[in-house]
Order: structure tokens, then sequence, then C-alpha cells
């Protein structure tokens, strides 16, 4: 029987193998291109993104669509995958684009939240678009990714979202007929239902972040919901936790 930390490994080492197959069709994916301006019009309205100052790490950066709509919007951002394949095409699209390295570039990393990592840059702004759901403990994923965060930085998540209450009763017959996370990908998903509001504030709390918030009323597709949860980095917060 495998412990829940060979699982986790099961999980990581499957999302590698699958999105290293199909990075170089990520980007045609149905739908793939209107929820990142989606969520990219979300995180904007959580912070104020600033040209000439904000600098940003995505987490879990995939091809770069939530980066390349947030760019004109930041002075510079990290992007990160365990994914040699997405970082490739990431790195691509930003060469052809013209624009340099030292404002937009990925790396393939499984970040620890060690010293020396990443150069010990620290970020204005934390993102991670549509990967919780991938993640095996979402805790232990922010609490290394706050490691990265400036203090009184601003952590943003765009996921998919529970099924409840109100929410499962809206979408009951579509659920009939379009599952939230489709078998085939069942392998790569360990939240298969989503997350909710509880998930996101104890991940968030426990890793020092504070001025938790939660909104989960953007639609996505077969009337599936997203949510953007926010936290800010809270030196008292972490020093308490220490």
């Amino acid at each position: 029987m495998a412990t829940i930390a060979q699982d986790a490994i099961n999980f990581i080492e499957a999302n590698k193998d699958h999105f290293d197959k199909n990075a170089h069709e990520y980007d045609e994916q149905p739908y793939a291109l209107e929820r990142a301006r989606r969520t990219a019009i979300k995180m904007r309205e959580a912070y104020d993104f600033k040209e000439d100052i904000t600098t940003v790490l995505e987490y879990a950066c995939g091809t770069g669509l939530v980066s390349r709509e947030l760019a004109p919007y930041t002075k510079r951002i990290v992007g990160v995958d365990i994914s040699q394949g997405m970082v490739d095409q990431y790195n691509l699209r930003v060469r052809n684009q013209g624009i340099p390295p030292e404002e937009m570039q990925a790396f393939r990393a499984e970040l620890k939240g060690e010293a020396g990592e990443l150069g010990d840059e620290k970020f204005d702004v934390i993102i991670c678009a549509s990967a919780y759901h991938h993640f095996p403990d979402i805790d232990a994923v922010t609490r290394i990714l706050t490691h990265f965060l400036k203090y009184g930085g601003v952590f943003l998540v765009v996921d998919l979202a529970k099924r409840t209450g109100e929410h499962a009763h809206e979408q009951g017959h579509a659920h009939e007929h379009h599952q939230l996370i489709p078998d085939h990908v069942h392998h790569i998903v360990p939240h298969r239902g989503g997350l909710g509001e509880s998930d996101m504030r104890r991940a968030f709390e426990s890793a020092g972040l504070n001025s938790f918030s939660f909104d989960d009323s953007l639609v996505a597709k077969h009337d599936s919901r997203l949510f953007i949860a926010k936290g800010i980095k809270s030196r008292a917060q972490c020093q308490l936790m220490a």
C-alpha cells in the first residue's frame, strides 16, 4: 500500500510526464486563452500592478499564458514549472515576442523554500493559476512559495471552486454531463472536486498569510466556477510562527 508521501511523488511525476508531452499544443486547448485573460483581469482587480516596479513570480507557469497577459503591467515576471516542456514553450514565446529575459523568463525547478533558490530574489506578488488542484499538499506548496514573497507582498491563487451549496444546485444539471475534472486526467489531479474557501484559508493562514479573501464568482466553462484567493505576507505573523 502506497504511503501518502509516495502518492504525492506519483502525482508530481505524472504531472511532469503529462505536461512535458502536451506542452507544444497546450495553448491550442479550447478556452485556454480566454481563461488566461479572465484570470489576469481578476488578478489585476485584486492587486494594483505597476509596470515600473512590480515583480512577479508565477508558479506552475505553464507556457506563460497568464504571464503574457500580465507582462504589460509588471517590471519583471519569473515563471517556474516542474515541466521542462512547459518552460521551453514559455521561453520560446518570450523570445518570439522580443522580450528580454531580464524582464520575463521561466525556469524548471522544484522549489523547496530554501536559501539560494531563484537567486534569493523576493517578489511583490506570487501568482498561481489553475494549478492548485494538481498539488497533493496545498499547505506545503503555499508555505514554500511564501518564502519567496516580500513582507507586505500579495499571494494570489485562481483555481477551480468546489461545487457546494447554491453553486452546486445551480450546476447540478450541467454536472450530469460535464465532470469538473475529466476521467482521462484523474491521474494528475488529486483535488478532483476543486478547492473551497476553507481549504484555501487553512493553506494561506498556516503559511503566515493574513488579510485572507476569497471570491468564487468567476464563471468558467460548462458553468463551473473559478475562485480567486488572496493573502498578504505579514512579518508579525511569520515571526509568531517561527
